[in-house]
């Protein structure tokens, strides 16, 4: 009876085995490679023009600040100098005064158009902060084969590219196969509720639906899966939600001398530490799953493994990305208090205390759900959670297998050698969002490799990548009609 429960039992592993091993091995399959093309050099004049965009400050503070409108009138002159033939050539729409569509009509007019975006305006530097930049925040300066700026890589590296590829085309007498759009919004930082939002509702006025619209996002990464040892180039495919709530707390206050138990700051504080206790629950979404099956056979085979056998190794696998800041925020809808506000004097104890708390939401993960989450971990019927009017749920998600995803991985073969194309899941916002209502194939990528300093100290962006860029974006207007 012994021997047939051991023999039992003996065939039940091997059957397990026999399953992991068989999954593993149907993952270990080669990742496909195809040849890259070699870069051209570029004019010392486009790097010229990137220090000198950077160092006009469109610069936007706050949704209630205003915006330095003689920076801007300098940036729009400056554009029409440096790039002639585009101001010549193609006819440009302005938005809200500073944003701009320009159309290149195609010769095939059955083909859907392709949207091709960047953002003019750039974050603010703090005061404290700018004798840490190793070079001026706004000096353009091109040191170490490398251009220092804000907004050098966020964004205007991107639209400096764009012109430049443009510009370069429209010399040559090119004409594209079908209509591009330039689409640069002069308010991203701040919502883009004046510069792409209207623009994507020209879009939806007219009934124009394009093909491919594509914009900043997810880029070329060498440091995300080191492992894998060689490159990827993360296609987004989606963005998550922008959701900020106001957590509000009401309660008597009075002489700081004689406090009572608990105050409204003490209520809201133990508020946002039980909030941060827990996640919201761990969901590998669509892009992410393929991400991961795409470089799976370049891990090592303890990683393949796991990633083959999911319903055997889904905690090590969760543990695994949750070490990380930036891989379990690929996982979860996110939440963190970013500001806090109560009390007007040190011997007054304030009768409201106030937090804004903003969430990232994974696609699914609806406002309603977050709300009912946070109700949850917070318990406590006195705190108040109060949504922002302005709030809006993750993106669609593009098809990875339908035409616009197709042409930007085409691409990111032709433009890196040994690179691996995956779909990605944005983190942050775009103003490419705003077009989902007129577009199914948003697409949100630069071909940047790694890019440092965006929004923080000494944001840069290598010469090497700048040549890249505007080697993409030509490649992308050329073949537009493929």
């Amino acid at each position: 009876m012994n021997k047939k429960i051991v023999g039992l039992l003996l065939a039940i592993v091997l059957v397990f085995a026999g399953i992991i091993l068989f999954n593993t091995v149907r993952l270990s399959r080669p990742i496909p490679t195809r040849p890259s093309m070699e870069i051209p050099p570029i004019n010392d004049s486009a790097i010229r023009h990137l220090s000198e965009a950077v160092r006009i400050k469109t610069i936007s503070y706050a949704d209630t600040l205003p915006i330095d409108t003689a920076e801007y009138i300098r940036f729009s002159q400056f554009l029409q100098e440096a790039y002639p033939l585009v101001h010549q050539k193609l006819p440009r729409k302005i938005f809200n005064q500073f944003s701009y569509l320009y159309s290149w009509q195609g010769k095939n007019q059955n083909l859907r158009p392709y949207v091709i975006m960047a953002h003019m305006d750039v974050v603010p530097v703090e005061q404290a902060a700018e004798a840490r930049w190793t070079s001026p925040s706004f000096g353009g300066v091109l040191k170490d084969s490398m251009i220092w700026g804000r907004g050098v890589v966020d964004d205007k590296g991107s639209l400096i590219s764009i012109l430049e590829a443009v510009e370069n085309l429209l010399r040559q007498q090119f004409q594209p196969e079908r209509t591009i759009y330039l689409s640069f919004g002069h308010d991203e930082e701040i919502s883009g509720s004046h510069g792409a939002k209207s623009i994507s509702n020209w879009f939806k006025e007219n009934n124009i639906q394009p093909a491919l619209v594509i914009d900043e996002g997810g880029e070329i990464s060498t440091e995300q899966f080191p492992s894998l040892k060689r490159p990827i180039a993360a296609i987004g495919v989606a963005e998550k939600g922008y959701l900020s709530f106001t957590i509000s707390v009401e309660k008597e206050g009075g002489h700081s001398s004689i406090p009572q138990q608990e105050t409204s700051i003490d209520i809201l504080s133990k508020a946002l530490v039980n909030l941060r206790k827990e996640q919201m629950p761990f969901h590998v979404t669509a892009p992410i799953a393929e991400l991961l099956n795409r470089i799976a056979p370049g891990l090592s085979l303890s990683q393949r493994m796991a990633l083959a056998n999911p319903w055997l190794f889904k905690s090590s696998i969760q543990r695994n990305f949750e070490k990380d800041h930036v891989t379990n925020s690929l996982f979860h809808t996110t939440l963190v208090p970013t500001i806090i506000a109560s009390g007007i004097k040190d011997n007054v104890i304030p009768s409201v205390a106030t937090a804004v708390v903003n969430a990232r939401s994974l696609p699914g993960d609806s406002e309603a759900e977050v709300i009912s989450f946070m109700k949850n971990q917070i318990n406590d019927a006195r705190v108040r959670i109060i949504p922002d009017k302005s709030n809006k749920e993750a993106s669609p998600t593009t098809d990875i297998n339908g035409p616009a995803f197709r042409k930007i991985e085409d691409l990111s073969y032709k433009i890196m050698p040994d690179v691996i194309p995956v779909p990605y899941l944005l983190l942050g916002g775009t103003d490419s969002y705003n077009f989902n209502q007129v577009s199914d194939g948003v697409i949100k990528f630069g071909p940047s490799i790694d890019a440092k300093g965006y929004h923080g100290i000494d944001e840069r962006l290598p010469v090497s990548d700048f040549r890249r860029m505007i080697f993409f974006y030509t490649l992308l207007v050329r073949e537009s009609g493929k």
